[in-house]
């Protein structure tokens, strides 16, 4: 989800609460901001994070 053009915690709490009034479980959330050029999500380790993330859900 993208934060452009407002703050990172407004989105995020909006998130929550869509979460919440969608009754869905929320398994957690990766933040991995300072991704706007190629090669940026080189060696970051939110990316890993992500993925195992994603794959705990299956």
């Amino acid at each position: 989800m993208a934060a452009e053009g407002h703050g990172f915690e407004d989105v995020t709490l909006y998130f929550d609460h869509l979460m919440e009034h969608l009754r869905w479980k929320n398994l957690g959330h990766i933040f991995a901001g300072g991704n706007g050029d190629v090669g940026d999500i080189e060696g970051k380790p939110e990316i890993q994070a992500a993925y195992d993330l994603g794959k705990s859900i299956y």
